[in-house]
């Protein structure tokens, strides 16, 4: 398999934007000295990728280690990946738009996510604090229902944000970090875009459109999240992508559709691979059995197979600029545009 950059004029600079620590967790807990390191660094190289939005917690009982305190298992888990870091040649934590560089460095950066608001303890000064310690991205929801609002398996009730979704949201643009509408039921997507202003994005989601799925957006919330300035990435999970056992081509269609609607310059790679994720607590409520493997995309199961993807966007006649852009252009782009100076 041949890197990226072999089909390009000069190297892509390229973002997989969501993926969650729960690899981190699981291969501590088995007693291995560094899995950053040792396991996810490698893949990451491998496929290219310069920057991953890395959700170092959230309201999902994975990200917290099977227990309940979420706020102190984000601590943990923050401070465990510096530890790691600190012992891996050439990849750190993002804090600032001056971090990104014009081109690829050869350095794999992490921009530090939370996937849904619970570890915040309804207190805008937890969301302080965690801005402190690095944190620059946070969705307000998972699928359930949180102390910020409601998420997509809440879709039934036609309920937004509460008052301190409100509040924190709003903190979020003062403090300059990526407002992140994944998830989110749909009544909620447009309050959070009611009380906020400038660039928001949707970091791994599909197209409605070519496949009716919750996670899924409706061409008009990619419209809206396009007239903003924002960007929609795809998302890898089969069960997103299609019936069945889709493939690359299948996922190829979200892009063609999501590049009709938004524009090209909206469209960028969301990545949330699962395939090595390890297991998940039992008593997580999910989309699918936690007791069973989640599917894959064959050729796509991984990071370290992005090369794959990028010979189906050139194969289906996108140009390198185009390429180049939803592999990570876009993403950088906003990130600059919102992260501290």
């Amino acid at each position: 398999m041949s890197s990226p950059d072999g089909r390009f004029g000069s190297p892509p600079y390229l973002i997989e934007a969501h993926r969650d620590c729960y690899e981190q967790i699981h291969w501590s807990n088995m007693g291995e000295e560094n899995p950053v390191r040792d396991r996810l660094l490698p893949r990451l190289r491998t496929g290219g990728v310069d920057l991953v939005v890395y959700a170092v917690g959230g309201d999902t009982l994975a990200h917290s280690n099977g227990r309940d305190k979420k706020l102190l298992a984000t601590i943990e888990n923050i401070e465990s990946l510096a530890g790691y870091l600190s012992q891996a040649d050439d990849a750190g934590v993002v804090r600032s738009a001056s971090q990104i560089p014009d081109e690829p460095d050869d350095r794999v950066r992490f921009l530090l996510h939370l996937e849904g608001g619970t570890p915040l303890e309804g207190s805008l000064l937890a969301l302080d604090a965690l801005f402190e310690l690095g944190v620059r991205s946070i969705q307000p929801t998972w699928n359930v229902r949180n102390e910020l609002g409601d998420g997509v398996q809440e879709r039934d009730t036609r309920s937004g944000l509460t008052r301190f979704g409100v509040q924190v949201v709003q903190r979020m643009q003062q403090l300059h970090m990526v407002v992140d509408l994944a998830h989110m039921s749909e009544t909620a997507f447009w309050h959070t875009m009611e009380v906020t202003e400038g660039v928001v994005v949707v970091s791994h989601a599909n197209s409605r459109a070519v496949y009716d799925h919750p996670r899924n957006l409706t061409d008009r919330q990619v419209e809206a999240i396009a007239e903003r300035g924002g960007v929609v990435g795809i998302h890898t999970l089969p069960t997103f992508v299609g019936e069945g056992k889709p493939g690359i081509d299948e996922l190829f269609r979200h892009v063609a559709h999501l590049v009709d609607v938004a524009g090209v310059e909206h469209v960028g790679f969301g990545g949330d691979f699962v395939a090595c994720d390890g297991p998940r607590p039992g008593r997580e409520q999910l989309f699918h059995d936690p007791r069973v493997e989640p599917p894959t995309i064959e050729g796509l199961s991984e990071a370290h197979e992005l090369p794959n993807l990028v010979d189906a966007l050139f194969g289906a006649g996108l140009d390198e600029d185009s390429v180049a852009r939803i592999l990570g252009g876009n993403f950088r782009r906003v990130l600059r545009e919102i992260l501290p100076r």
